[in-house]
């Protein structure tokens, strides 16, 4: 496999149609200076793609497009193709306090209709589908496996039925190959998870903080923050947390507690940083404890939920494993379509076979230099 080159500064080469560049760099935190991953680059026509765990990227775009960068929480910068600096930095939203807030928040009443537009989004969009790039890491001892695959899934509210479409795996032991063993976990199954989930059978039994209002009132305390950027775009950032007299109840059981980063006008969620505590996760015939970690996005290009973007992380101590998944494309009506997602990722791997031309067509994410040592083969086999 030719590999990628990691640079830490911007590289553009001249081409000969469209003077088109490649740009590599990093996003960070303007105030901390710290690595922010899942940054969204894109221009105007909508083709993008995101920062990986270190806030690094890399971009095919012609001299005169403008690249948005866009993090929620963080301003928008927006840059010529050909001025982007080695460095991007985003400036954080202001946390304001709530005694000079000038109208007060009805915060069940928030919380309610936040948790109604979610379920009117699945009631009226949930057959929707979307593309997406997945990419998948697993570190058992000194082996490692990765996997990558272009998928079709229905995406509002939370993934589902994840159908792949094309998809390459890799293996490295002391510089040697062999097959993936994602066959023996779970974690294909992860990327359904969400502050609200709706037909997923591995995260059906677990208490989620938007999964019913009821719930939310009953098992969670809520803190409300108002962050303010430069535009003018007001956020409520709204932490969750299980309330102290269930935690004995809830000792061995399922639940996910997080943040949520909400739109203050139109009260829709616009990110969840979550973690699932007393979660397993699947290796062979047994279930271990494990952590679970999760950074999601929604976006509402089509007036609904739909994820745009999540990554995962976690471990046990029998492995350590994270999960990314960028929509490529928008959503599309697939109502009739026949949903195939199967338990074994290796076999819908094999199933589907490669197409190279997916991996030259989009700006897929791009690789850490950990992942850059797992050498991949032509094709999933």
């Amino acid at each position: 496999m030719k590999h990628l080159h990691h640079f830490l500064f911007l590289l553009w080469t001249a081409q000969s149609f469209g003077q088109e560049v490649k740009l590599q760099g990093r996003v960070v935190d303007a105030e901390t200076g710290e690595a922010l991953p899942y940054v969204n680059i894109f221009v105007a026509e909508g083709n993008g793609t995101l920062t990986n765990i270190d806030g690094e990227f890399q971009f095919q775009a012609t001299e005169e497009d403008v690249l948005t960068f866009s993090f929620i929480g963080y301003g928008k910068q927006r840059i010529k193709a050909d001025k982007v600096p080695n460095i991007v930095r985003l400036k954080p939203y202001t946390t304001l306090l709530q005694e000079v807030t000038v109208l007060p928040i009805d915060e069940q009443n928030v919380l309610k209709t936040i948790i109604e537009r979610l379920k009117k989004d699945y009631k009226e969009s949930g057959k929707w589908t979307r593309k997406y790039f997945f990419r998948a890491l697993i570190e058992e001892n000194t082996v490692n496996y990765i996997a990558e695959a272009f998928m079709d899934a229905f995406s509002v509210v939370n993934i589902r039925s994840a159908e792949i479409i094309s998809g390459l795996q890799g293996y490295d032991r002391d510089a040697g190959k062999g097959k993936l063993i994602l066959n023996s976990s779970n974690i294909h199954k992860l990327i359904e998870v969400g502050p609200m989930t709706v037909k997923s059978n591995l995260w059906s039994g677990v208490t989620k903080p938007l999964q019913h209002f009821s719930f939310t009132k009953e098992y969670y305390d809520t803190k409300f923050q108002n962050l303010y950027g430069e535009d003018g775009d007001l956020l409520y950032r709204i932490e969750f947390s299980l309330k102290k007299k269930h935690l004995t109840d809830f000792s061995d059981k399922p639940y996910i507690m997080g943040t949520a980063y909400v739109d203050a006008e139109t009260l829709r969620v616009l990110r969840f940083d979550g973690s699932c505590i007393n979660c397993k996760a699947r290796m062979g015939l047994f279930a271990y404890p494990t952590t679970i970690d999760f950074h999601l996005e929604y976006d509402y290009s089509k007036g609904a939920a739909s994820v745009s973007n999540m990554a995962i992380h976690g471990e046990n101590p029998f492995m350590t494993y994270r999960a990314l998944l960028f929509a490529i494309e928008g959503d599309k009506q697939d109502a009739n379509k026949t949903r195939a997602s199967g338990s074994n990722i290796v076999t819908a791997l094999m199933a589907a076979g490669f197409d190279g031309s997916l991996w030259s067509k989009y700006d897929i994410i791009k690789r850490t230099k950990e992942e850059e040592r797992i050498a991949f083969g032509e094709k999933a086999e």
